[in-house]
């Protein structure tokens, strides 16, 4: 495994106090069909820029927007965008508040949250794209992130814990998970259902002195009330019945390492205060024993639920906090997530091959609205692969039904698709104007939109 490496701070941002503590507008990238490996990256928006291929700008061009992998510590520049097919001056953009004004330049479409448009004004969460060639998500976020050591992993992909990620929020999670792996403190991880906590529980055991001792997971939610204390803490030889073996219960397993406790808000306050002893001194009784045990161990709790709705004396037992955030509020992190995910299917054997993945498809995976998290995404993804064998993945029917906001396919009106019929040489020209990915998908529109095919 590769030694913890802190990135140094390049000039460019020392030299600007401000870009430390404040936010900025930035497009970030999220499909590029011929770049797939740039996903991911931003550019800031902080004065009027062109968005285009190459750094070649008329002289009276603002500049060209610079675009950076930025990682704790460092904003590594990666160049201008070289797609063939984006025009050199492809978008004017013009910070507005918190908003950018964009104008259409180049001989590509602009889609606006998947509305053709000419101009339009981009907020925070908008989505941005060049028909058939890049998407984007207009973000605000600092120009660079604070550095703190943390072990090389590639831009995009899975970390050492299995965290996929490159958002701010994924960062400061990732800064969280360090600190708490070193503080052996009982800690509670709060979050909405599927947005990981699972996943962070394990990474902060993996990374603390106890990862060498055992990690026991139960879903505290499934223990009978009128048997809580024998799953937790175990019971005596022949109790309560003659012949019965002896049982270590939960505690006694994690004797030395981790007891993780999943919906935990779950538990009835009588078995809340079952923890009361155990979290104070590590002390715990087996039935059928008249003495107290004393165990060497930290619990880890995890709830979707308002913390407040705790026992109060349980809550203050958990003096280490730790919130998740969901998709919503790292959206950018969808498509590398959705990258994950297939690659995952593809290894299981679910998938016969990799599949290219529309512009369209991922705009309405990002801009969807999610209330399960991650969970809600891995099915979305499964809805996403009815395409026929050797097709892109687009926006299907089925997968348009599940999601909301409604789909940016559907914005796309008769009028829209006779146009750049009209003024394209053939359906392919046609559906890359659209944003479409290929011209099956273009014909699949034309279905639904009651438009026959000329030969």
């Amino acid at each position: 495994m590769d030694e913890p490496a802190t990135l140094s701070l390049s000039s460019d941002l020392t030299s600007d106090p401000s870009a430390r503590t404040s936010d900025f507008l930035h497009l970030v990238l999220l499909w590029a069909r011929r770049e797939p490996e740039r996903v991911g990256e931003c550019a800031s928006v902080k004065r009027s820029h062109i968005l285009g291929r190459g750094v070649e700008r008329l002289p009276d061009d603002p500049p060209q927007l610079e675009w950076v992998r930025a990682r704790p510590g460092a904003n590594e520049p990666t160049g201008a965008l070289s797609t063939p097919t984006l025009s050199r001056r492809q978008w004017r953009l013009v910070p507005a508040n918190d908003a950018i004004d964009v104008e259409n330049l180049g001989r590509r479409q602009l889609f606006h949250n998947g509305v053709q448009a000419q101009r339009c004004r981009a907020r925070v969460g908008d989505t941005l794209g060049v028909g058939g060639v890049a998407l984007f998500l207009v973000s605000k976020r600092p120009a660079f992130l604070p550095p703190f050591p943390f072990t090389p992993f590639d831009f995009g992909g899975a970390d050492a814990d299995g965290m996929v990620g490159e958002t701010p929020e994924s960062w400061l999670v990732r800064e969280e998970l360090t600190r708490l792996a070193a503080h052996p403190s009982h800690c509670l991880v709060l979050g909405e259902s599927g947005s990981g906590k699972e996943l962070c529980v394990r990474a902060i055991h993996a990374r603390s002195a106890r990862a060498s001792g055992p990690f026991v997971a139960r879903n505290a939610a499934t223990i009978p009330t009128s048997l809580v204390e024998a799953e937790l803490f175990g019971q005596a030889a022949n109790y309560p019945n003659p012949g019965a073996g002896a049982r270590k219960g939960l505690v006694g397993l994690a004797d030395g390492g981790t007891l993780f406790l999943d919906e935990i808000g779950e538990m009835g306050e009588l078995q809340q205060a079952n923890l009361l002893r155990l979290l104070d001194a590590g002390q715990y009784q087996r039935l059928g024993e008249d003495r107290l045990r004393t165990c060497e161990l930290r619990v880890m709790g995890a709830t979707n639920r308002d913390p407040s709705l705790l026992k109060p004396d349980l809550l203050a037992r958990f003096p280490e906090r730790l919130l998740l955030p969901g998709l919503n509020a790292r959206r950018a992190d969808v498509p590398l997530l959705v990258r994950s995910i297939i690659q995952r299917l593809f290894e299981q054997g679910a998938l016969t091959e990799l599949p290219q993945l529309g512009m369209d498809l991922i705009d309405a995976l990002v801009r969807h609205d999610y209330t399960l998290h991650f969970r809600e995404l891995e099915r979305l993804v499964r809805l996403s692969a009815q395409a026929p064998a050797g097709e892109p993945w687009t926006l299907n029917k089925a997968l348009a039904s599940e999601l909301n906001p409604t789909p940016s396919q559907a914005a796309l009106d008769i009028a829209q698709v006779r146009l750049a019929l009209e003024t394209s040489k053939n359906a392919s020209e046609a559906a890359e104007r659209l944003g479409l990915t290929n011209r099956y998908a273009l014909y699949r529109l034309m279905k639904q939109l009651g438009l026959e095919r000329t030969p």
